[in-house]
């Protein structure tokens, strides 16, 4: 009897209890301990990118028109859903798309030649000037004409007529819906297929050449599918200008600064904004990472001419909004950092930037009228490429957050508690399977 009372409990110098209380005592803090776990688990959210890929790969898009002025410069991609110009001596890295008419300009007074470094997209007619380059395709709704001395690196197609001037050079092959001119001293590295006459100067090397009867471009199909990925991106934009507005504000600032100012990093307003002559904004890192800047500017954004915005400590890699609800204006030789998403027009002076923050081009938005640049003007910096991708948007309540200040995993939390309840009752059927079998 002795041995059995011994087996059966567990002697402590002041007490004791049965193997029974312990086994009850060993679960509970299991389950404590297992609640405890999910109370400190992080908070998850679902999200979806701020930009996709569209919009991602521009760096200026207009909702009506865009111009650019002689010897101005766009680092990265262009669309317009008009027209969309380039003055003499202008370059765009990238792709050049408009739902209008497009029109480069050929060699400046400073001697520089007008470029394109992708693709050329127009929904109308599309003209090249003098001496100008396009180091992609050449795709147009309507006429197609490349000035002389001119050159095209890829092919070049219309649903209208061909012309290329005297000594130009197309490498790929050329497509008219129309007729089809080959200047004097020009040159076709493919063929020339033409709907309509074609015709080559005498002079000119002479090409291969066939009559087709189908147009090589289907303008109705051209301008639609433009004007689809115009609009969709135009959702894009205000999308994300809503998506910023409910984020909560760190600070409200004054409408004017007429003084330099240092901000850190943060979410902050105004009704409007503008910058006397001269002045500096700096944005100040403290040598932290993941630090990152909104500006929910109610209505006008305005830079006075030779001001300019700046990161320090840190901060060159960090993420820079700024979001107008009207119109931004960026003065003479001022320099402007972030990516901006407008409601209505953006126009930056002569000799004035607009960068993006780390490699990134920035990017000038209008999400309903124009964007236009002055002589010498640069947009996004030498070797940029896309948009300062650090936000996301919560699906759930729509609201922009950045991406390394909220954690975002699967499964969901609710997935979590669901399985954690599981565990609990299945604790709970075992201490009970384990008193009926006692």
């Amino acid at each position: 009897m002795g041995r059995q009372r011994y087996l059966d409990r567990i002697i402590y110098p002041t007490h004791s209890i049965s193997y029974e209380q312990v086994y009850k005592m060993i679960n509970l803090k299991m389950d404590l301990r297992l609640l405890s776990l999910l109370v400190c688990l992080p908070t998850y959210v679902s999200a979806g990118p701020i930009f996709i890929e569209d919009l991602q790969d521009l760096s200026v898009y207009s909702y009506t028109y865009a111009t650019t002025g002689a010897d101005s410069s766009v680092n990265g991609s262009l669309m317009s859903g008009g027209v969309g110009t380039s003055g003499a001596g202008g370059s765009v890295s990238g792709d050049f798309t408009a739902v209008g008419a497009i029109t480069i300009g050929g060699i400046s007074s400073t001697g520089k030649i007008a470029t394109v470094g992708g693709n050329m997209t127009s929904g109308g007619v599309l003209t090249t000037g003098d001496h100008s380059e396009v180091g992609g395709d050449v795709t147009a709704a309507g006429a197609a004409t490349v000035g002389a001395g001119g050159g095209v690196s890829g092919n070049l197609a219309a649903a209208g007529a061909v012309t290329t001037g005297a000594a130009s050079q197309v490498d790929g092959n050329v497509e008219a819906g129309g007729a089809a001119s080959i200047g004097v001293g020009g040159s076709v590295g493919g063929t020339v297929a033409a709907v309509g006459v074609y015709t080559e100067d005498a002079n000119s090397e002479p090409q291969s050449s066939i009559v087709i009867e189908n147009n090589p471009v289907d303008a109705a199909v051209l301008v639609a599918g433009l004007i689809n990925t115009v609009d969709g991106n135009k959702n894009q934009i205000l999308a994300a200008q809503l998506a910023f507005s409910q984020m909560v504000t760190t600070e409200i600032l004054s409408a004017t600064m007429p003084a330099d100012l240092t901000l850190l990093s943060g979410v902050y307003e105004a009704p409007s904004f503008s910058t006397t002559a001269s002045r500096t904004l700096t944005l100040d890192g403290q040598n932290k990472k993941d630090q990152y800047w909104v500006f929910n500017i109610g209505d006008i954004l305005k830079m006075g001419a030779g001001s300019k915005i700046v990161m320090v400590n840190g901060a060159n890699s960090d993420n820079v909004i700024w979001n107008a609800g009207g119109n931004a204006d960026f003065g003479d030789g001022s320099s402007f950092l972030g990516t901006l998403l407008a409601r209505d027009y953006i126009h930056v002076g002569a000799n004035a930037k607009a960068l993006g923050p780390g490699g990134s081009c920035g990017g000038l938005f209008s999400a309903l009228s124009y964007v236009s640049t002055g002589d010498a003007a640069q947009i996004g910096g030498d070797g940029c490429s896309g948009i300062a991708s650090g936000f996301h948007v919560d699906s759930d309540s729509g609201v922009a957050y950045h991406a390394a200040s909220v954690q975002v995993a699967e499964p969901p939390m609710w997935a979590l508690w669901i399985s954690a309840f599981g565990f609990l009752g299945l604790s709970i059927r075992r201490k009970r399977t384990a008193l009926v079998a006692a």
